[in-house]
């Protein structure tokens, strides 16, 4: 028998997601995702509306290498609002070596640091900083900030990585050998720049972390062999649904953004500075119809805000999770629809 039909009466691309909570139990998640345009006069929506990322994108074309440029639409629920800055550095003039990008949306503020390309190389005895070289255009990506693979050691067995973002640049273990020529981070947080060979400072971006990044993956739970006989496949009694959201540290909202804050982006666009406010649209309302004649009814939370200045695209993505007793044999009708005081 087929999946029920999902009837989406409002203007965005949509989905339902028939999936497992952390508990074992089926549930189906409704998700809604608006495309709004950013041009110099705000935001306004797009023709096109672009469907859920279900598999996500990489900014590189190796999964091993590279961070998501988005990550997998496909998440069953998140505490919090995810707020993700997609785009390019731009430095202010041709002759920047280093400068600021800002962003910042309603309450959520952060800086990174933009540093051009420079390297360690060896000075009367001792390693110095090459002065870095002007900025043309940087990806805001985490392959541009600290972290990677050490592989300087010629015994493979003592290679390691930084934990925190194994797809960046200049991390050196405990053991780690000095190599000419090594590329540093271009990416910094403002308080800690890197300033000596073995320093390992906080990877710094806006972008969405890996499920198996740190700090995020903690979050997940002990898989230990405990958890081997008595949990698997269920995740670990210690799981803390905060693993669900992947936005970069600082970025996380406590609670849900209302979708109507003001949103502030500096030197991650030619156009230097731009300045906007959400849509302030009511979130979409659903009702799921079960057998048995139960409704279920709710409106969807904000859980996901992206920004990129690449394509000129903002994208808000709303969710809610309804539990099902068995699975997607218990829907009789799913519809979302706009919210209350929104255009129909």
């Amino acid at each position: 028998m087929a999946q029920p039909r999902l009837e989406n009466r409002t203007h965005f691309a949509a989905e339902a997601l028939f999936l497992t909570d952390e508990h074992g139990q089926p549930v189906v998640t409704l998700a809604a995702k608006a495309t709004y345009v950013l041009s110099g006069q705000g935001l306004s929506l797009a023709g096109e509306q672009a469907p859920l990322w279900l598999e996500g994108e990489l900014w590189g074309e190796d999964s091993a290498q590279s961070s998501y440029r988005y990550e997998p639409e496909c998440a069953s629920f998140k505490p919090g609002t995810d707020v993700v800055l997609v785009g390019h550095a731009h430095p202010p003039d041709a002759r920047t070596r280093e400068f600021l990008v800002r962003f910042q949306v309603g309450p959520l503020r952060k800086e990174v640091r933009v540093v051009g390309d420079r390297t360690w190389y060896k000075s009367l005895g001792s390693l110095a900083m090459t002065p870095p070289r002007p900025v043309e255009r940087i990806p805001l990506c985490y392959e541009r900030a600290f972290g990677g693979w050490d592989r300087s050691h010629p015994d493979s067995a003592r290679h390691t990585f930084e934990p925190r973002n194994p797809v960046g640049r200049g991390f050196r273990g405990p053991e780690g050998r000095f190599e000419e020529g090594v590329l540093l981070p271009n990416l910094e947080d403002p308080a800690h720049a890197l300033t000596s060979f073995r320093q390992t400072p906080p990877p710094a971006g806006f972008g969405f972390l890996s499920p198996h990044w740190l700090p995020r993956a903690r979050l997940a739970g002990t898989h230990d062999a405990a958890w081997e006989r008595e949990r698997k496949p269920l995740p670990p009694r210690d799981y803390d649904p905060r693993f669900m959201n992947a936005a970069s540290p600082g970025l996380v909202a406590t609670g849900y953004l209302r979708g109507n804050e003001a949103v502030v982006v500096e030197n991650a666009s030619p156009d230097g500075r731009l300045v906007f406010s959400l849509p302030g649209l009511p979130p979409p309302a659903f009702k799921v119809s079960l057998k048995g004649h139960s409704r279920k009814h709710g409106v969807l939370n904000l859980d996901t805000l992206i920004v990129d200045t690449d394509a000129a695209r903002v994208y808000l993505h709303w969710r809610a999770c309804v539990p099902l007793r068995s699975g997607p044999l218990d829907v009789f009708q799913m519809e979302l629809r706009p919210g209350s005081s929104a255009p129909v």
